[in-house]
């Protein structure tokens, strides 16, 4: 290293903050709105919400945000969507509303487009039949992303995963259970045979900025919310932390993401300063004829480029 460098600051502009939020609902009257401002005071730019409670699939515009959901299409469960702030409407490239579990988004980037899947897992209890279709639907949906997208899947996996020796090095040591669960064993197998990292446990923490849900009593405390990301890379995943001062009336709290990329913008095109000519000038004694005399001038010479002439005429008229 090189001890007389300073070192280069990390560019802030290129990180973007996402989020995973299971809301329980958004069914309940201003449940919508108090989770909008909790998402403006964090400045998050996407946030994947999970057990949304709304039926059918629906995209629209709400305030500062765009909304856009998959939900079950004759009950109000279950439910999964993206919230996205208007500042970044223009990355938006699709959204998939694949089940009433699962929705993918996809976003554009500089040099490589990125595909977030937004996912709400079976609960520990369910039956194995009810977790394999859900592994199926997730790795369905991720094989049809684009093959040189940068695929991110995040939400409510209902997973704990433990620190169980052996653990591949891409699930990271620094989680808050000490066994895993069977669907942390399914989250991990998924996340090993697609080559991800499991970020969410990948980042060293204090206990209460690992905790996901904590049921109401405030004895019980779980990590089963997670974010993943495809290997190569997974450092544009900077951080993930829980944050305890987001509320939205839910019993799990926000995650927020880090997450450094660099993001397509809408570039300005490099033209030339326009000159501006005073053509008011015309109208003042011989200038009009000297100006049409120069033109026809101009037009004769042939050697002359257009920039060259251009610049003539010009000096006529802001003379």
């Amino acid at each position: 290293m090189d001890v007389g460098r300073r070192p280069r600051k990390r560019n802030k502009d290129k990180d973007m903050k996402l989020a995973t939020w299971n809301v329980r609902s958004l069914y309940r009257p201003g449940s919508l709105a108090k989770l909008k401002d909790e998402l403006n005071k964090y400045g998050i730019a996407i946030t994947a919400v999970q057990e949304i409670r709304w039926s059918g699939s629906e995209i629209f515009d709400s305030g500062d945000f765009i909304v856009r959901y998959s939900g079950n299409k004759e009950r109000r469960q279950f439910g999964a969507g993206f919230l996205i702030n208007k500042k970044y409407k223009q990355l938006i490239m699709g959204f998939s509303p694949e089940t009433d579990r699962i929705c993918s988004l996809r976003i554009r980037g500089r040099f490589f487009n990125t595909t977030i899947i937004c996912v709400y897992a079976p609960t520990e209890e369910k039956d194995e039949i009810q977790k394999d279709d859900f592994y199926e639907d997730l790795e369905r949906i991720y094989m049809k992303a684009p093959k040189h997208d940068i695929k991110v899947v995040m939400g409510h996996f209902n997973a704990k995963v433990g620190k169980e020796p052996g653990l591949a090095p891409n699930v990271g040591k620094y989680s808050l259970r000490e066994e895993t669960n069977n669907n942390g064993w399914r989250m991990i197998d998924f996340a090993i045979t697609k080559n991800m990292a499991i970020s969410s446990i990948s980042f060293q923490h204090k206990r209460i900025h690992k905790e996901t849900w904590r049921s109401p009593d405030g004895t019980t405390s779980n990590q089963t919310d997670h974010v993943m990301i495809d290997s190569r890379h997974a450092t544009d995943i900077l951080d993930v932390k829980s944050c305890r001062g987001a509320d939205c009336d839910s019993d799990h709290y926000m995650v927020k993401i880090k997450y450094r990329q660099q993001i397509s913008t809408v570039g300005k095109l490099s033209t030339q300063r326009s000159i501006k000519y005073n053509v008011e000038n015309l109208k003042e004694g011989n200038n009009a004829k000297e100006y049409r005399n120069k033109i026809e001038e101009l037009l004769q010479t042939l050697p002359n480029t257009v920039d060259q002439q251009a610049g003539a005429t010009g000096k006529i008229l802001n003379k």
